[in-house]
């Protein structure tokens, strides 16, 4: 009977998930590129791994700092992004279901510290960026009857509810040294200083009648927490030939060194001849967080009064491990099971690209076009574990212009992204007849982007 409940359960889990709202957040655990900093770079959709030449250069290439010809202090942000998510077909053909959230998403800090070292071409510089920050809300209900539920299942009707809730945030901070080798040539790195943080808590209750009339009440809740903090470090090098420039880097894996989080269940289950509870809570838990070895690469070519951007970045794959390892807990009916409360994560590799132009109208004014693919680190054979949700590739374009006021720089940028993505899970489910039936997630986002850099030369 138990077996047949944890199956139930899920899919009370997966329905109650077709009427709940998602904010599209969530995608961002999933996507190593959904944040841009600095106001040109973000206009230019990332594409500046060979070409930044502003002190948004602390992020995208180190080695580029010590070359770069405007080093202001600057502040970018998307000031508003609209998103959403629909499920096409969700509630079958012809139902589609969605959410969607809007909200103010914060981006880079950034500025030098001293200037002239060591002979006269070395940069010391700090940032301050949010690396990914969301959050997730599910929440919905249920009423399913015997032929909506497994051909073995002994139950004639299920009522049930679900709700999710997860927040998470990943804040970097750190310095740049850049030194410039000659006149054409830099080298740099940047040493951050990074801290994550997530909680989760799900809870569900189900209500079963089985065939004979007997009823069964279930009562599920998991709940974690953890912080941890880590330092990497990103290595650059950047060349400029003619009217060519390029640069390559390289993060380094997260190297851990302190967390710390708490577990916590509940697992009740109460019929007519049939209890069981298991409870317990965790406390000062290890914890730890990995981010994966990344290797990118760019050039951009100048013509007349158009130059052009391309960049590219892989990031490796994460294995399966334990972001908290808890202990064994013993049920308190019946005494004979045990349960190991643990967190697990894990996510695919991915490539990601982008493409820029950037046109100057004018001494003052200067517009931008971008493209940037941003790859999902998730597919339908990992276990999220509640981190992310939606394993979706996400597509942006982006348009703006920058233009000088005395010794200040205003940018001003329109972002659109869009992406699709069948779930074979839910499409399972939801299949009827029709072998070409099919539950679809789509993203879309429209983002207005506004940044300001002082002490413009």
């Amino acid at each position: 009977m138990r077996s047949h409940i944890r199956q139930i359960r899920k899919l009370i889990l997966l329905a109650a998930f077709l009427l709940t709202t998602a904010p599209l957040a969530s995608a961002q655990d999933a996507h190593y590129w959904t944040l841009q900093y600095g106001p040109r770079s973000s206009l230019l959709g990332g594409a500046v791994v060979g070409s930044v030449d502003d002190v948004s250069g602390t992020f995208y290439n180190p080695g580029a700092i010590a070359q770069a010809s405007d080093l202001a202090f600057a502040v970018s942000t998307d000031v508003f992004e609209y998103s959403s998510i629909s499920l096409e077909d969700g509630g079958g053909n012809g139902v589609d279901l969605g959410t969607a959230t809007s909200g103010l998403r914060p981006s880079l800090v950034a500025g030098t510290i001293e200037r002239g070292l060591l002979g006269g071409g070395g940069i010391l510089a700090y940032s301050a960026l949010t690396r990914t920050r969301g959050t997730q809300d599910l929440a919905g209900a249920v009423f399913l009857t015997a032929e909506d539920l497994p051909p073995a299942s002994t139950l004639d009707d299920v009522v049930g509810s679900a709700e999710f809730t997860g927040r998470y945030s990943d804040f970097w901070a750190g310095l740049t040294y850049s030194q410039a080798l000659g006149a054409h040539v830099g080298v740099g790195v940047t040493w951050y200083g990074a801290v994550r943080s997530q909680n989760r808590q799900e809870q569900s209750t189900a209500t079963f009648i089985d065939t004979g009339g007997a009823g069964l009440s279930d009562i599920d809740n998991s709940s974690g927490r953890y912080t941890a903090f880590r330092t990497l470090f990103k290595i650059g090098g950047f060349f400029r030939a003619g009217s060519v420039t390029g640069g390559a880097t390289l993060t380094t894996p997260g190297i851990h060194i302190t967390g710390s989080g708490e577990l916590g269940v509940q697992e009740s289950l109460v019929g007519a001849d049939t209890t069981a509870l298991l409870a317990g809570i965790q406390t000062d838990l290890p914890a730890e967080y990995k981010s994966p070895l990344s290797i990118g690469g760019g050039l951009a070519w100048q013509v007349g009064s158009a130059r052009l951007h391309g960049s590219l970045e892989w990031f490796d794959s994460i294995d399966p491990y334990v972001v908290i390892q808890g202990e064994e807990i013993r049920a308190q009916e019946p005494e004979s099971r045990t349960e190991v409360l643990d967190a697990v994560h894990e996510q695919t590799e991915a490539l990601n690209w982008a493409l820029g132009a950037e046109y100057q109208l004018s001494d003052t004014f200067t517009g931008y076009l971008s493209y940037y693919r941003d790859n999902s680190t998730l597919d339908d054979d990992i276990d999220r574990a509640g981190l992310s949700i939606i394993p979706i590739d996400i597509n942006n374009l982006t348009v703006g212009t920058d233009f000088v006021v005395r010794s200040a720089r205003l940018t001003l940028g329109l972002g659109y992204g869009w992406g699709s993505q069948v779930d074979r899970e839910l499409t399972d489910l939801l299949r009827e007849e029709s072998e070409a039936f099919q539950a679809t997630y789509v993203y879309r986002s429209l983002r207005l982007l506004f940044g300001f850099e002082i002490g413009v030369n």
